[in-house]
């Protein structure tokens, strides 16, 4: 029986150059660069948050002709944001680590010919070729596979997670600047009021009527208030830019902000035991981490199974060199010896790396729910300050009219009005700080309990 090795080179090499990748040039330069930082059309945008899919993020419908709603802007973020887009990158080397995981070695062919020299007999030259394959890869295959599979899941939630934690800081900055835009008239009020008042004390201590103490005082109380106004512009235009960024605009556009009747407020009143009950399974970063700890332990039993001797079986096809040639078909095993190499090592990095998830997981677990103890704590307060501040207005606003009133007749002087009026502005911009702390608060506990709590805006 005859065979001829160099029939079959040109199908082979054709059938595995058939199933290759081919490469896709994708350079990185200025232009491909600003094609990806143009922000995508809002058509589109409204399209994707109608229909998105996310454990978190519920669907909403955009409407924008008079201004985004924090609702909005946080689903938006999640659609549209640099940041996340290149973190569920990710996903496609999850994907294909869970493709490696499930194929196996590729067997091996050697081909080997001798051609004798300067024999004085006629010779037939000697070839031999062998095909061989690891069968170790079998013992493992399973377990790799449910290692990857598990960790694509863990990164599938903690993607999921970032991403909604991108939603509730868009979200609670959207509403720290339609706050912080609802105290800037107060600020100003405050400014201008202070400086009239401050002139006044100036003319009165010009003409001897006011003492430098007085002068001083009203000179300072009137720099406080500027370098306030000026501290509450620039929040909001801090608050503004990280917004753009995380909706990939540039930092001089101004996204236009809805607000609603009121802010949004906790359903309703529920204790720490009800808001740690399912904990574990609700905060998508814990489950995340159960699935990574369920890929390393998966990872542990594949090097446990690794130890087992690595057997490669093969088949040789031969020809001497005698007239005519013998031809053989032989067999082969080989077998690793393990005296030095037992895949203790991977073993050993196996169970820390499983230990230190297990630890992970259990100080996160800890830290969850002690983060929610505490919010809990400091929003109790913040809404008895609340209440305290929302119970004096009245009597200010009454001081405040009843003075203006005095003013009109005659009955007060214009300082005596300017004080009231002052104290109702501080304490209506102290309502308003304590109303954002409280939002602030809340949407803490939202992500502390992984779980919206807050009403929202219906799809």
């Amino acid at each position: 029986m005859k065979f001829n090795f160099q029939s079959l080179v040109a199908p082979c090499a054709a059938g595995m150059l058939a199933g290759c990748s081919t490469y896709n040039s994708q350079p990185l330069d200025q232009a491909a660069v600003e094609r990806s930082l143009q922000p995508q059309p809002i058509e589109s945008v409204k399209v994707a948050a109608a229909q998105i899919h996310h454990p978190l993020v519920k669907p909403v419908v955009i409407d924008g002709r008079d201004g985004f709603s924090p609702d909005e802007i946080a689903v938006m973020v999640v659609i549209v944001s640099p940041q996340l887009r290149a973190l569920r990158d990710q996903r496609g080397v999850a994907q294909a680590q869970v493709m490696q995981a499930g194929i196996l070695p590729n067997p091996s062919f050697n081909y080997e010919i001798d051609r004798p020299d300067a024999y004085p007999y006629p010779v037939a030259t000697q070839y031999t070729w062998g095909l061989s394959w690891d069968t170790s890869a079998l013992l493992t295959r399973h377990d790799n596979i449910s290692s990857a599979k598990a960790a694509a899941k863990s990164l599938d939630l903690s993607i999921a997670w970032q991403e909604w934690q991108a939603a509730q800081d868009a979200r609670l900055r959207a509403f720290r600047i339609l706050s912080l835009e609802q105290r800037l008239p107060i600020a100003r009020t405050i400014e201008a009021e202070l400086a009239d008042s401050a002139a006044l004390v100036r003319k009165a201590y010009e003409s001897g009527e006011e003492t430098g103490t007085g002068l001083t005082t009203a000179t300072d109380a009137w720099t406080a208030a500027q370098d306030a106004l000026f501290d509450l512009e620039n929040q909001i235009n801090s608050e503004r830019a990280a917004l753009n960024l995380s909706l990939g605009l540039r930092e001089d556009e101004k996204v236009r902000l809805k607000a609603g009747p009121a802010f949004p407020e906790l359903a309703g009143e529920a204790t720490e035991s009800e808001l740690l009950k399912g904990l574990e399974d609700r905060r998508l970063d814990l489950v995340a981490l159960h699935y990574g700890y369920e890929s390393e332990d998966a990872s542990l039993r594949a090097a446990v199974k690794a130890q087992f001797p690595k057997i490669g079986l093969g088949l040789v096809r031969a020809r001497d060199t005698s007239v005519p040639p013998i031809y053989v078909w032989g067999r082969a095993v080989t077998v690793d010896i393990p005296i030095f190499d037992r895949n203790q090592a991977q073993v050993a990095a196996g169970k820390a790396t499983r230990q230190q998830l297990f630890d992970e997981y259990v100080a996160r677990v800890a830290e969850a729910r002690s983060q929610v103890g505490e919010i809990l704590a400091e929003l109790a307060n913040a809404r008895a300050q609340m209440r305290t501040t929302a119970a004096s207005l009245p009597d200010l606003e009454k001081l405040a009219a009843s003075m203006e009133a005095a003013f009109k007749t005659g009955d007060a002087e214009d300082q005596a009005l300017r004080d009231a009026q002052s104290a109702l502005a501080a304490r209506q911009m102290q309502q308003s700080q304590l109303q954002q702390e409280v939002l602030e608060l809340e949407v803490a506990l939202e992500i502390a309990t992984g779980r919206p709590l807050l009403n929202r805006t219906q799809p």
